[in-house]
C-alpha cells in the first residue's frame, strides 16, 4: 500500500508540475501575443479601462480601410465605455511606409485624426496605380495646417522605429491584408463588418 501511495504521489506531483508548466507557457504566449498587438506607444481611442480591445492594422492607401474607418469610429460610440480601438500601421501598398511615417509625425502634433480623414477621403488623388505619392499627399495635408515640422520629424529615429515595429508585428501576426482586425487577440475567421460586430459582442458578453 505504501508503494502504491508513493507512486500515486509522484504521479500527482508530475501532473501538477506539467499543469503548472502548461499554464505558465500559455500565459507567456498570451502575454507575448498581447505585446505584438499593442505596444506602449500604440495610438488608441475609447475607454482606457475597456475590457474589450479592437486592434486594427491599416494602410492609409487601402480602400477597404477607408470604408471601415467611419464604421470603426461608430463602434466606439455603440459600445461606449466597453471598447478600446488601437490603430497599428501595415503599409502594404508601395511607398505607403513614408505616408504612415508622416502620419506618425503628425500624431505628435495632435493632427493625426484629421490628417487620416483627409487621406482616406482623397485616396483617388494621392494613390495612383496602387502606389502612394508623398508629394500629392503632402499637398492635401497642408490644408490641415503647417506640416513642415512633421515633414522633418517623419525621418526621426523614434518615428521610424515605431513604423518598423508595427510592420514587424503585423508580419508575425499574419496581418498580410488590410484592414486586419483582432478582438482581444482573436482574429476574424471570415472578413466582414457583421463578422467584426459579432466578434466584438462575443467578447463583451464574456467580459461584462
Amino acid at each position: 500500500m505504501k508503494i502504491i501511495s508513493v507512486t500515486l504521489l509522484i504521479a500527482a506531483l508530475l501532473m501538477g508540475a506539467a499543469a503548472y508548466w502548461y499554464n505558465t507557457k500559455t500565459d507567456e504566449k498570451i502575454s507575448a501575443k498581447h505585446e505584438l498587438l499593442v505596444r506602449d506607444y500604440s495610438l488608441w481611442y475609447g475607454a482606457s479601462d475597456a475590457k474589450v480591445v479592437l486592434v486594427e492594422f491599416f494602410d492609409p492607401a487601402c480602400g477597404t480601410c477607408a470604408q471601415f474607418y467611419p464604421l470603426v469610429k461608430n463602434l466606439l460610440k455603440t459600445y461606449d465605455g466597453k471598447l478600446k480601438v488601437v490603430y497599428r500601421y501595415a503599409p502594404l501598398h508601395k511607398n505607403s511606409d513614408v505616408i504612415v511615417a508622416l502620419l506618425e509625425a503628425l500624431r505628435g502634433e495632435e493632427k493625426f485624426e484629421k490628417a487620416l480623414e483627409i487621406l482616406f477621403a482623397n485616396q483617388n488623388i494621392w494613390v495612383i496605380n496602387h502606389t502612394s505619392n508623398l508629394e500629392l499627399a503632402v499637398s492635401l495635408l497642408r490644408s490641415n495646417g503647417d506640416i513642415n515640422r512633421a515633414l522633418n520629424d517623419m525621418n526621426s529615429e523614434e518615428v521610424l522605429k515605431r513604423v518598423h515595429q508595427d510592420i514587424a508585428d503585423a508580419n508575425v501576426l499574419g496581418a498580410t491584408k488590410t484592414p486586419a482586425f483582432f478582438v482581444n487577440g482573436r482574429g476574424l475567421e471570415k472578413f466582414g463588418y457583421n463578422e467584426l460586430v459579432k466578434l466584438i459582442e462575443e467578447e463583451i458578453k464574456k467580459a461584462y
